[in-house]
């Protein structure tokens, strides 16, 4: 860690328990109840090396205005382009945001001599330290703007300042990236091996947008400051006749996954009781005949023989496919929802589908047993 090179002026500073987020990690935010055009203009036109002096989670409330599309839609997937278009905040809200979040503060604690009498007539960063018992715990750092020179040296100054406490980070907005498995099964199926390189290009490319999303570190709360959500809702699930699966209520986005992959999805719609994994094989014929109408190819023993390695318990074929079906919804829309969807633990290791069967529209009759 760099030492300091100036005297850093800093105050700890001590927030209600109802602060209306719960920050979490290295959470560093940028705060001013006055606007402050140099501070400003430096975040946006510098915000990256911002972050890599400050670290990832530190977040400037401003720039969240120039992805809001991409976190609105992952976040409430029922909304679109058009709809944001006649919300969008303007900074004023974000200005409220700071004053609200600033409300919270309760009391100083071990103020230092040297600071300003009114350090909230500053730019300041609040970083998170600890919670007690009677508050959360933040340090504010007052900014001063000189030049980029000299403001970059304060952030510096500020990064080496050593944390009071550190909690465990976690996402409050979207999940982690997801682990896929590294196990790589063969396939016969050129079209199956065609299918899972596309959703793999597909995924790692989301994948990397959500992480993006994740390190700017906002929370629920602010972005629905920001703009006038409505309540997340399920939508329905509609299986064409030719075997797409869409979400009509999800401005009718389509779930791609790899077409083994897209069979097991089928044949637990068809089971909303849920099955253990060790039971597939007293359904093998069932699940071949899905197969063989997804896959609308007449390559029999090949087929044959995928289904085989999918229901051969001493093989991870059926977790690679479960963990294919979830990155599926997951890579669209964020887990609160899409849980509802993908294959999960129900009581005693059952698998299945949460979602009710009544939102489910079955053009192909496919889950009809």
């Amino acid at each position: 860690m760099t030492e300091p090179t100036q005297n850093i002026q800093f105050q700890k500073a001590l927030f209600s328990n109802d602060l209306p987020f719960k920050p979490q990690g290295r959470l560093i935010l940028y705060v001013e109840t006055c606007a402050n055009e140099e501070t400003n203009d430096y975040f946006h036109r510098k915000l990256e090396a911002a972050k890599n002096i400050l670290g990832k989670s530190f977040t400037y409330l401003p720039a969240v205005l120039d992805n809001l599309e991409q976190i609105v839609e992952y976040n409430w997937p029922e909304t679109d382009s058009e709809w944001l278009k006649k919300t969008k905040p303007d900074c004023l809200r974000i200005r409220q945001i700071y004053h609200d979040i600033l409300s919270y503060w309760i009391d100083a604690l071990e103020k230092m001599s040297e600071l300003p009498l009114n350090i909230t007539e500053y730019p300041l960063l609040m970083r998170y330290e600890h919670y007690k018992d009677d508050g959360i715990v933040f340090t504010l750092f007052p900014l001063w703007y000189r030049d980029d020179v000299q403001f970059e040296q304060l952030l510096k100054d500020i990064s080496a300042v050593p944390y009071l406490g550190l909690g465990v980070y976690s996402s409050t907005i979207i999940e982690q990236p997801l682990r896929h498995s590294h196990i790589t099964e063969t396939s016969p199926d050129p079209k199956e091996r065609a299918d899972r390189e596309r959703i793999d290009l597909l995924t790692g490319e989301i994948r990397e947008r959500i992480e993006q999303l994740r390190l700017m570190g906002v929370s629920d709360y602010m972005i629905r400051k920001l703009i006038p959500l409505p309540e997340p809702k399920l939508s329905t699930l509609r299986i064409t006749k030719d075997y797409h699966i869409l979400l009509p209520d999800y401005n009718n986005i389509e779930i791609t996954m790899p077409t083994l992959s897209k069979v097991v999805y089928f044949f637990y719609l068809r089971h909303p009781e849920g099955l253990k994994f060790k039971e597939l094989i007293d359904h093998r014929e069932e699940i071949l005949q899905i197969y063989y109408r997804v896959s609308n190819r007449n390559d029999i023993d090949e087929l044959d023989q995928s289904i085989d390695e999918l229901i051969d318990s001493s093989k991870n074929s059926i977790n690679e496919k479960c963990s294919r079906i979830r990155s599926a919804f997951i890579s669209r829309f964020n887990d609160d929802l899409a849980k509802n969807y993908y294959i999960t633990y129900g009581n005693g290791n059952v698998k299945l589908i949460g979602l009710d069967r009544n939102l489910v529209m079955d053009e192909a009759g496919i889950i009809k047993k």
